[in-house]
């Protein structure tokens, strides 16, 4: 729904109460507004609570944006209810506020996490995921809704691995006496060619929305990119965007295709509906599942399962571990972390050796089943010591982001693990941090 917001801001400026709900904190804030964390004591949940800065902007054309964008959300409450889509409970105004109150998740995060070449979720993960949202568009569509604002950051990762569609400030909804928000809506790099056109909209252009959002998961790079709107509105309406299998030779040809087909030009060529885009992406996944359930997974597991650092893991937690990991092999002397760069992963040595230096200096080596990375633990912490390859090396790059989706298990195992194994370096060595 919205940016987390730091525990400073949490501590200042708090609403205490709006309508009937007592509001615990402030958990994030968004374009149009703040959002709060709540409990509503007659259903016995915790809720989010969008308020709308509408009569503190200064802006008068986007106080009147918010204001529609308020009205259209609340005109939905109850409408939507479907398990991948963000249900909206209750909506009003007190005191000039107005309120839009949705399902908190807690430990939810947007899928924008995972747009990175170096944090990419695994294929068969952005497959299901897709799936669901266009399952749960179809649904919406044939209630009359277009979203018409799909892009990463509104589509919402649980901790068990589930998604929910959020945001539907700026839909279109069939039949309703909302104004609607007229003219370019939403985020240029998904629209679609007809929406940057201001052209008469259909759950289509929802469609090419999603086919952009699943380009973008599989490769870490928006279809389009330019270094200004009109340039980009151009491309999206003209220009054919790299193929995918340009930035990734693993991916089947039948999942480019899917895409392919979901962000054609026309929307009379496009896929014809969620429920179209989910059937084709079905038989993806089938394969891709088979692919993941080959023999070379069962040796990487084998594998981990005989070094010390996965001795007091589970089978279970091996294979989330795995998930949450890509295998990466390194030459003589190749650069596996640089000094000084920003980097959110954990390494684990599956076979070889590695130096550590600092400001060019050897200052020890670490070998197989030993791990490193622990500035992964603080956020925008940056790395102590170069960690360079002596030898082949084959190391298992652990997501910090990643991880955060496995069981609560895993990751208390992982986390006690990994610090055990680095203060027992730190005594042993008195090593430096990486």
């Amino acid at each position: 729904m919205a940016s987390p917001v730091s525990d400073i801001e949490r501590q200042t400026d708090v609403l205490q109460k709006i309508g009937k709900y007592v509001i615990v904190n402030r958990i994030g804030k968004g374009s149009t507004g703040m959002v709060y964390l709540s409990h509503d004591p007659y259903y016995r949940r915790d809720v989010a609570i969008k308020v709308y800065n509408i009569e503190e902007d200064a802006d008068a054309d986007r106080a009147k944006i918010s204001r529609k964008m308020f009205f259209n959300e609340a005109h939905m409450v109850g409408m939507l209810q479907h398990p991948n889509i963000m249900p909206i409970y209750d909506a009003g105004e007190e005191d000039g506020k107005y309120y839009v109150v949705t399902e908190h998740i807690q430990g939810a995060r947007t899928l924008a996490a995972y747009c990175r070449p170096d944090n990419l979720l695994r294929v068969d993960d952005v497959v299901e995921i897709i799936y669901k949202c266009a399952k749960a568009l179809h649904y919406a569509h044939g209630r009359g809704v277009i979203h018409r604002d799909i892009k990463p950051s509104n589509l919402m990762l649980t901790i068990d691995n589930d998604v929910r569609i959020i945001d539907f400030g700026i839909a279109i909804v069939n039949d309703s006496d909302v104004s609607r928000i007229e003219g370019i809506a939403g985020s240029p790099s998904y629209m679609s060619p007809e929406q940057v056109q201001s052209e008469e909209l259909t759950p289509r252009s929802d469609l090419y929305s999603l086919g952009a959002v699943m380009y973008e998961l599989l490769t870490g790079y928006r279809p389009f990119r330019a270094d200004n709107l009109s340039k980009l509105l151009h491309q999206i309406v003209y220009a054919t965007p790299p193929p995918i299998h340009t930035y990734r030779t693993d991916l089947p040809e039948e999942l480019e295709n899917v895409v392919t087909q979901a962000m054609v030009k026309e929307p009379g060529k496009r896929l014809q509906s969620g429920a179209a885009m989910a059937a084709e992406l079905t038989r993806v996944y089938k394969d891709l599942r088979q692919k993941y359930n080959r023999l070379d997974n069962q040796e990487h597991f084998d594998v981990l399962r005989s070094l010390t650092f996965f001795h007091d893991f589970s089978h279970a937690e091996i294979w989330e571990v795995l998930r949450a990991s890509v295998w990466h092999e390194y030459r003589d002397g190749e650069d596996i972390v640089r000094e000084g760069e920003i980097d959110d992963r954990f390494y684990i040595i599956v076979t070889g050796g590695v130096t550590v230096q600092t400001t060019g200096r050897n200052i020890g080596s670490l070998s197989s089943g030993d791990c490193f990375g622990e500035t992964s633990y603080v956020r925008g912490a940056k790395r102590q010591a170069s960690i360079r390859a002596r030898g082949a090396v084959t190391i298992l790059r652990v997501s910090s982001s990643l991880m955060e989706q496995v069981s609560s298990a895993c990751q208390l195992r992982f986390n006690k693990v990994f610090l055990r194994a680095l203060i027992t370096r730190l005594q042993g060595a008195g090593g430096a941090n990486t």
